[in-house]
């Protein structure tokens, strides 16, 4: 039988926040039709990062977007939703973003906090006007484009003193979400909050059951050999209590639920009440925080990075345990963008992207290899050693047969003194070569920086001001979403994508 949902109150507060946030029609066009019974959810998520942090924070948008266009196409009523995960308090991971600079650097912006503020949800960051020299050095580093003046126009507006990180990331993903029916939420508002109430309440009564199930699935995973990626705290109730804008693991200790730095806590009938009186003090763990999503969405679909769906592996026994269905899964759009110019590098030097992670250093010496002709000299004087020793073979075997493996030790060594030598000369024309420096550096930092895949360091407005919304546009419109490979796209200067290849 279909579940019911509290589709009243929940489309009510969606209103509200998408017209706060400056959402357009076709998103209010696809909270009306959420509001129907028969609507289901594909839902995705991510913390509120800086200028919206990496660019798989837009891949797990347009993922959602394609898959609920795919299901519409079924027949079935389906709308996106991204689920802002407003209260997560790891600030340093949502207060810093990377881009390539105009001249190809790499640039590392921060929106600094104080003591004061570290450990705060990010909702409880209220941005000051620290936030203008973050978004001006943003701006400063972007290259002067036809693109950059809207792009300035934007984060003036969205992120701007006076607001949360939370309603800046909000404002900024509503623009370059226009015309998609993504539907944007934010679950610390108090009337969500309440439709939690039941779920949490449920979990509190059952809270050992549930951290026992887990623990099992978590140790069955690990005999058979995959990694769990929720690692349960013996006692964990599954909730954060939000105190002094610090969220505080909630631990089951004595016969009461208490904070892990102490206090006198509560029975599980007093947390039970507090719930139902002030629920905007309680917050889902990881393990409980898809969960509670899905008893409050119409959820058919859940995107996902490969961490997220890789623990959903470890809850079925908590869905179960909490009579609520998992959802389907899909992996989110995973991409590396490769402009002209570091595609041509690729092209000259036959390098693939998996070179890259190497580093600057080796790549630039991987270069130096195939441009220098004079390196098969030290091939030719290789192969030359090698010959002229082994031709003292045959008179030591006569001689003694077991002068053979020195003469192997000898062999060995001296590959070992040329190969040597061919390194300090590989380095010493390294450092005169300037440009085979640049064109390593320019290559790993466009495409595997800060040794990581570009989607996870990367900010999506490193594109915006080359190319405008046209490169982004055509990869969303044009996303089949059952895609699980790594994809590597190439596009031309005016931003054409000429077709995207398997890494």
């Amino acid at each position: 039988a279909a579940r019911a949902f509290e589709r009243t109150t929940l489309c009510r507060v969606l209103r509200e926040q998408n017209a706060r946030w400056g959402s357009d029609d076709a998103t209010f066009a696809a909270i009306r039709e959420l509001a129907e019974p028969e609507t289901v959810a594909i839902v995705t998520g991510q913390q509120a990062g800086l200028f919206t942090g990496p660019l798989f924070t837009l891949y797990k948008a347009w993922t959602a977007i394609a898959v609920a266009r795919r299901v519409r196409a079924c027949g079935i009523q389906a709308v996106p939703i991204f689920w802002i995960h407003s209260e997560d308090h790891d600030l340093a991971e949502v207060t810093g973003c990377g881009l390539l600079g105009r001249d190809g650097e790499w640039v590392e912006l921060r929106y600094p906090t104080s003591a004061e503020e570290e450990g705060k949800p990010a909702n409880a960051l209220l941005l000051d006007e620290r936030i203008e020299a973050v978004r001006e050095a943003l701006l400063r580093a972007l290259p002067c484009s036809e693109f950059l003046p809207e792009i300035a126009a934007l984060l003036r507006e969205t992120y701007a003193p006076g607001v949360s990180l939370v309603e800046a990331f909000a404002r900024t993903m509503a623009r370059l979400h226009a015309e998609t029916g993504l539907i944007l939420l934010d679950p610390s508002d108090e009337r969500i909050k309440r439709l939690m109430v039941p779920v949490l309440s449920r979990a509190v009564l059952e809270w050992s059951h549930l951290s026992e199930a887990l623990r099992a699935e978590s140790a069955r995973l690990r005999a058979r050999g995959y990694r769990p990626q929720i690692h349960p705290k013996r006692g964990s109730a599954f909730l954060f209590l939000l105190e002094e804008d610090r969220r505080r693991p909630l631990l089951w200790e004595d016969g009461r639920f208490v904070r892990r730095d102490g206090g006198s806590g509560f029975s599980a009938e007093e947390l039970l009440e507090e719930l139902a009186e002030t629920p905007t003090r309680f917050s889902p763990n990881v393990a409980l925080r898809p969960i509670v999503q899905d008893a409050l969405l119409p959820t058919l679909v859940y995107v996902g990075g490969p961490s997220e769906i890789a623990y959903f592996a470890q809850l079925g026994p908590l869905y179960a345990a909490l009579d609520l269905p998992q959802p389907q899964l899909c992996p989110r759009l995973s991409l590396t963008l490769v402009e002209p110019r570091p595609a041509e590098l690729l092209a000259r030097y036959g390098l693939a992207l998996t070179d890259l992670f190497a580093g600057v250093a080796a790549i630039r010496q991987r270069l130096l290899e195939r441009t220098l002709d004079d390196v098969r000299l030290f091939e030719d004087a290789h192969r030359a050693v090698a010959d002229a020793v082994e031709k003292l073979r045959p008179l030591l075997r006569d001689a003694e047969p077991t002068l053979e493996r020195p003469l192997e030790r000898t062999k060995e060594t001296m590959r070992r003194q040329i190969e040597t030598l061919r390194q300090h000369y590989l380095q010493a024309r390294a450092r005169r070569d300037e440009v085979l420096s640049r064109q390593a550096q320019r290559l790993v930092l466009a495409l595997a920086p800060q040794g990581m895949l570009q989607e996870r360091a990367m900010n999506a407005f490193s594109f915006l001001a080359r190319y405008g919304a046209r490169l982004f546009r055509a990869i969303r419109d044009e996303l089949e979403p059952d895609t699980r490979a790594h994809g590597v796209l190439f596009f031309s200067h005016s931003g054409e994508a000429g077709g995207p290849g398997a890494a």
